[in-house]
């Protein structure tokens, strides 16, 4: 049987694929490929999966919600060719979402007392009829530690960083490596020592860069920081928290330079229910939403990055009063 994973970028993602394979037995580029994505682009994901694919398992990817409707369509059509669809996520999903896919025969399995590699570790075993071991509690607890910030173990720090080494192509066939390592048995080995030195070099670097280009609004008794990140270190959350306690600000925006996307952070407001009204998705103290900028915008973007940052700005701050302003948020 072909099997396909799709997963987050991060640690999380890459953790979570690399237990599932274990569990499953699979071999990389043998029974089963990995192709990874973003939450927003999910549905257009799954509308090009590896040839062949008989067996789905989507992981560390919570639902847009502007792009719901696109999954649902897509998973129905992969339902009736009989492709067995297994779904792992630890964010928050709204109920009516759970009994759609479930009404489709998607197994979902969503919790968010965990980790996407915890939800994968806890409930993969039954549908794989396998068993977890002591490397993969292990795993879980490295990755779960970075994921849902508490750091409580020692190899958190480490594996946070080394996923993020590389960008594009390039970082697909690394993370592919960290899933291949971590699959057979493997927590750390010599390539990655260079890869974590290299990292927090410029992870330095990229913190210098980005806090140069911070803005800070006050909005509805709400102070937001916005920051047009720059490709690369430092990783968004690392830099989203680094905003909140530098600036005392309720709300981090980070824009990425390139891409599509805006991420939102904060230690006391609901960024989920703002992701919502802006068509995306996450958890309540880490989210995401697609940035939408028009034709114009987006090449005009091209000559002047900042018109990303305005745009973001603009949306955030008309999202924020239409939901009451941080105290309606606050939790």
């Amino acid at each position: 049987m072909r099997n396909t994973i799709v997963t987050h970028t991060d640690l999380d993602g890459v953790a979570a694929a690399a237990i599932y394979l274990r569990l499953l037995g699979g071999e990389l580029g043998v029974d089963t490929d990995i192709v990874f994505t973003e939450p927003y682009k999910l549905h257009k994901t799954l509308s090009n999966l590896p040839r062949g694919t008989k067996r789905l398992a989507i992981m560390d990817l919570g639902p847009n919600a502007g792009t719901f409707n696109d999954i649902v369509h897509r998973l129905r059509e992969l339902r009736s060719l009989g492709i067995i669809v297994e779904w792992y996520d630890h964010h928050r999903w709204r109920d009516d979402w759970v009994r759609e896919l479930t009404l489709l025969g998607v197994r979902v399995h969503v919790d968010a007392s965990t980790c996407a590699a915890g939800v994968v570790a806890r409930y993969a075993p039954s549908e794989l009829g396998a068993e977890i071991d002591e490397f993969v509690e292990k795993l879980v607890s490295a990755t779960c530690a970075a994921d849902l910030w508490v750091w409580n173990d020692p190899w958190a720090p480490k594996l946070y960083r080394v996923v993020g080494r590389y960008r594009g192509a390039k970082a697909d066939e690394w993370r592919r490596t960290l899933v291949r390592g971590f699959s057979e048995g493997s927590l750390w080995w010599p390539d990655l020592d260079e890869a974590l030195d290299d990292y927090v070099r410029r992870e330095l670097e990229g913190f210098e860069k980005n806090l140069r280009r911070a803005r800070v609004l006050d909005v509805n008794g709400c102070r937001i920081v916005f920051v047009l990140k720059e490709p690369g270190p430092p990783n968004t959350s690392i830099l989203g928290n680094s905003l909140l306690y530098r600036y005392q600000a309720d709300i981090a925006v980070i824009v990425r330079k390139r891409g599509t996307g805006l991420s939102l952070r904060s230690t006391s407001v609901n960024v989920q229910r703002l992701a919502y009204a802006l068509g995306g998705g996450g958890h309540p103290r880490a989210a995401g939403a697609p940035l939408n900028l028009g034709l114009l915008k987006r090449i005009l973007s091209t000559i002047w990055p900042s018109v990303r940052l305005k745009h973001a700005q603009t949306l955030v701050t008309n999202a924020l009063r239409s939901l009451g302003g941080c105290n309606a948020l606050r939790e």
